[in-house]
C-alpha cells in the first residue's frame, strides 16, 4: 500500500480509512471550488478505483468503496491540480467552508474568496496547526442571499464551524467606523455562540492566527485521557467565550471590538438551487440537485463539459450536497437545462434536495440500516406523489450520531433495532423535530415501504 501518513480520526487522502465496503477517501476543496480540469481528473480516478463519489455537507468530495490505494503518481497529480495539500500531515483537517455564491451573490457585502485562499495558505504553511483536532473548521460568510452559519430561516440549512466569520454592515457604532466587518462566532456541539466581536476584513488573517494559537495552546495544556484532542466545544465549556477572547486579545496589537448588537440579515432558503441572477449583469448561476449528494463519473465529466461550454469552467460544491454552475449567460440558460436532464440531473427544488442520508450499511459499522437504499426509495415515492414549493427536510440516519446533517431535521428516521415477535430486527424510529422527545412511530426495516404513508400524514401538518 502507498499511504503516506498514519491514519487519523477523520478521513483524508494520504492515509487509509477502512470501511466495510472498502477505503474511504476525502478530497478537500477549500471554499467548495472545483474547476473542470480537476473534475475530469477525479472522474478518471473514480473509474480506476471503483467506488461512489459524493459531495459532503462540508462541500468536500469523498469517494467510498475504493478498492486500491492511490499511487505516488496520483498523489503528485492531485497536488499539482490543487486537490491535495502539499503537506500531507494537514490534509485531514476539515474543509474551509465558504458561501457557495461568493463573488456572484447580488446581496453579498464582501467577496470572501481571497480570504479563503489566504486562510488555506495559512493552514498549509503552519504545521503546528496539526496539534488541533481533525474537526477544526473555519467558515466564511460574505453576507449574501446564500450563506452559511445560522442565517437561514430553515434550521436544517444551518452549517456550523468552530470559527465562523460572517459579514455585516455596521452603521453608527461608538468607537467604530461605519463599513463592512466580520462578526465572530464560535461553534461547538452543533451550535454557534455569538461573541459580538467585530473584525475588519484586512485584519482577518492576523485575528485567525491568534484564535488558532490560543486554541492550540489550550489543546497542548489539556491532553485528553481518551487520546482524542480537545475540540472547541471543550475549550468553551472550560473557559467560556470571554476568557477565550481575553487570551486572543493578548496576541493582538489592537484588541477585538465587541458591540452590544450587530444584526445579520437572513439568507433566502433554497437559493443554492434553481436559476438565480448574479450581481454581474447578464449572468446567472444554476444550482443543481444531487440525489444524496451522489455523482457518477459520467455526470461529473458532463458537468465539467457544460461549465466549459456555457460558463467559465468552474463548479461550486455546496454544504447542502448540491452543485452550482456559475457565470452562465442568461440567453444560454434555456439551452443548458436539457443537457442537465440528459445527465439525470435537475435544477428544480424537489425531494432530491430535501432528503439526506448517512453512509449506512454496509459501509459504516455503526449503522443499523441501509440508509442510502431506503432514502433513495423514499425520494422516488415522494417525487411521484407529493409536490412542495419547499419540500420537508428528512434525515435518514443509521445511528444516533446523525453524521449526514449537523442541524435538526423536520423529520428524522433513526436506524435502530426493534423487537418484533421476540426477535430484535433492524428498523427506524420516526421523529418530528427534535429527536429527544418527539417519537412518533417505529417501523421495521422489512416494512420500510410503509414509511411514505407516514410521511404523507406527517407532512400534511408540517
Amino acid at each position: 500500500m502507498n499511504w503516506l501518513v498514519e491514519p487519523k480520526v477523520c478521513p483524508g487522502l494520504y492515509y487509509a480509512t477502512p470501511a466495510q465496503d472498502g477505503f474511504l477517501i476525502r478530497i478537500r476543496t477549500p471554499g467548495g471550488w472545483l474547476n473542470s480540469q480537476q473534475g475530469k481528473a477525479i472522474a478518471i480516478l473514480l473509474e480506476q478505483w471503483g467506488g461512489k463519489l459524493q459531495v459532503t455537507n462540508r462541500a468536500n468530495l469523498q469517494i467510498r468503496g475504493v478498492q486500491i490505494a492511490p499511487s505516488l503518481e496520483v498523489f503528485e497529480t492531485l497536488q499539482k491540480l490543487g486537490l491535495a495539500a502539499d503537506n500531507p500531515s494537514i490534509d485531514h483537517l476539515r474543509n474551509i467552508m465558504c458561501s457557495p455564491t461568493a463573488g456572484i451573490d447580488c446581496e453579498e457585502l464582501i467577496d470572501p474568496r481571497q480570504l479563503v485562499k489566504e486562510l488555506d495558505n495559512f493552514i498549509q504553511n503552519h504545521p503546528s496547526i496539526t496539534k488541533l483536532s481533525p474537526k477544526f473548521s473555519i467558515g466564511i460568510d460574505g453576507g449574501g442571499k446564500v450563506g452559511i452559519g445560522t442565517r437561514s430561516a430553515i434550521a436544517w440549512e444551518h452549517r456550523y464551524n468552530e470559527i465562523q466569520l460572517s459579514a455585516i454592515a455596521l452603521n453608527n457604532q461608538r468607537d467604530l467606523d461605519s463599513g463592512i466587518y466580520f462578526r465572530l462566532a464560535l461553534g461547538g456541539d452543533k451550535q454557534l455562540y455569538d461573541t459580538n466581536a467585530l473584525i475588519k476584513p484586512e485584519n482577518s488573517l492576523s485575528v485567525m492566527s491568534a484564535l488558532v494559537k490560543v486554541y492550540g495552546d489550550y489543546v497542548q495544556q489539556n491532553p485528553s485521557s481518551t487520546g482524542k484532542k480537545p475540540r472547541m466545544k471543550h475549550l468553551l465549556k472550560d473557559w467560556g467565550v470571554e476568557k477565550y477572547l481575553q487570551q486572543v486579545n493578548l496576541q493582538l496589537e489592537h484588541p477585538l471590538h465587541q458591540v452590544e448588537t450587530c444584526p445579520i440579515v437572513p439568507t433566502e432558503p433554497y437559493y443554492h438551487l434553481g436559476i438565480h441572477a448574479q450581481k454581474q449583469a447578464g449572468l446567472s448561476y444554476i444550482g443543481v440537485s444531487l440525489r444524496l449528494g451522489q455523482l457518477t463519473a459520467a455526470q461529473l465529466l458532463g458537468l465539467g463539459e457544460i461549465s466549459e461550454m456555457f460558463g467559465d469552467s468552474q463548479l461550486r460544491l455546496t454544504p447542502w450536497q448540491t452543485i452550482l454552475l456559475p457565470n452562465i449567460p442568461n440567453e444560454k440558460v434555456s439551452e443548458l437545462l436539457p443537457k442537465l436532464v440528459s445527465l439525470g440531473l435537475s435544477a428544480s427544488i424537489g425531494w432530491d434536495a430535501a432528503i439526506v442520508a448517512c453512509a449506512g450499511k454496509p459501509g459504516c459499522a455503526a449503522a443499523a440500516t441501509e440508509t442510502q437504499i431506503h432514502a433513495s426509495m423514499l425520494i422516488d415515492y415522494l417525487n411521484d406523489r407529493l409536490t412542495f414549493d419547499s419540500p420537508v427536510n428528512i434525515h435518514v440516519s443509521g445511528c444516533a450520531k446523525s453524521c449526514a446533517q449537523p442541524s435538526p431535521a423536520e423529520i428524522t428516521l433513526l436506524g435502530t433495532t426493534i423487537e418484533q415477535n421476540g426477535e430484535m430486527i433492524d428498523g427506524y424510529q420516526v421523529y418530528v423535530g427534535d429527536c429527544k422527545d418527539s417519537l412518533k412511530e417505529q417501523i421495521f426495516e422489512g416494512d420500510f415501504l410503509n414509511i411514505p404513508s407516514i410521511i404523507d400524514s406527517l407532512t400534511v401538518n408540517c
